[in-house]
Formats: C-alpha cells, sequence, structure tokens
C-alpha cells in the first residue's frame, strides 16, 4: 500500500469517528473479503463526505450506512451489467462480487472494488452518461490521490471544489 498521508492530502482534519471492529468484519463478510486497508482508513477519516464537490464516499455510520450503500450498488450493478457484458466480457470476475464504495452525485458513475483473487481489488467505474465502464490499476489511495489532487480525474469528472466536505446534515 502507498504511504499516503490523508489529512495532508485533504487539507482539513479528519471529522468522521472511528469504526469499530466488528462493523468493518461485518461489512468485509458481506464483501467477501478484506477491503483495501487504505480504502478503510480514508472512510474512518473522511468518510460521509463530498471529495471534489461530487464523489460521495459512505460512512459505516453514515446517514446511508456503508454497508445499505454496498448492498444497494451491488444491486444497482446486477441490473446494469449486462448493458456492458462486452467491455466486461474479458475481465474474470462474477459481477455478484462487485463492491460498490463511492458513486458522483454530478453524473451518477458509481465506482465499485472488482476482487482479483487473494487480498488485492481492482477499480472499476461504470460511467452512467457516457454508456461505458473503465478499469483502473492502482490501489485506493492512489486513485483518491488524483481525485483529490485534480492530477489524475477520471474521464468526465468536474474539477469542482472543496476537496472534500461533510455531507449536510451528517451527524459525523
Amino acid at each position: 500500500m502507498s504511504e499516503i498521508n490523508f489529512r495532508q492530502l485533504v487539507g482539513v482534519a479528519p471529522r468522521s469517528q472511528g469504526v469499530a471492529p466488528e462493523a468493518w468484519l461485518e461489512i468485509e463478510e458481506w464483501a467477501g473479503g478484506s477491503l483495501p486497508i487504505d480504502f478503510k482508513e480514508f472512510v474512518e477519516l473522511y468518510g460521509e463526505g463530498l471529495t471534489r464537490g461530487h464523489l460521495y464516499i459512505p460512512h459505516p455510520y453514515g446517514e446511508e450506512p456503508l454497508l445499505r450503500f454496498m448492498e444497494n450498488g451491488r444491486r444497482s450493478f446486477g441490473r446494469i451489467a449486462r448493458h456492458f457484458s462486452g467491455e466486461l466480457g474479458g475481465a474474470a470476475f462474477d459481477p455478484a462480487s462487485v463492491v460498490p464504495w463511492a458513486y458522483s452525485n454530478w453524473d451518477g458513475d458509481q465506482c465499485f472494488f472488482v476482487p482479483t483473487g487473494g487480498a488485492a481489488w481492482r477499480i472499476l467505474l461504470v460511467f452512467r452518461q457516457m454508456a461505458c465502464v473503465r478499469f483502473y490499476d492502482f490501489e485506493f489511495s492512489e486513485f483518491i490521490a488524483g481525485v483529490i489532487a485534480g492530477t489524475a480525474l477520471p474521464p468526465g469528472w468536474p474539477d469542482l471544489g472543496p476537496v472534500w466536505k461533510p455531507v449536510d446534515g451528517s451527524l459525523l
């Protein structure tokens, strides 16, 4: 895992509360494996917030708890995956194994972790308005650092600010 200081990258103090190990255990049992450590670290520090003004990343104790977000997102992926069967056909994974971790409220794009076997995960973005999918073979921290810095934004994603802000009305 890349050593990234999320607090330095985001530029504001963490606002989120920690997550009990039991909550992560429940989420990871549902996900079918241990989620990336850097993802869990970011969620614990900055989850239930918007990155770059549009990328919503939930928290296990958020208004929409992470596990419920993941369950809903997996069902959504199941409905739309058939539209991308050609693009997904070469990827060796079960569409029922994807793990949603964020979505863009700008255009409805969805972010998923895809198991690769073992402890590694790939990042899959479903671009709703461009009607395509793209795999990213980055660790979560590398991917989110590029988004936060505005240096590696996926196609069609705006460079809005602020870098991070809590979800309005969030108790976290």
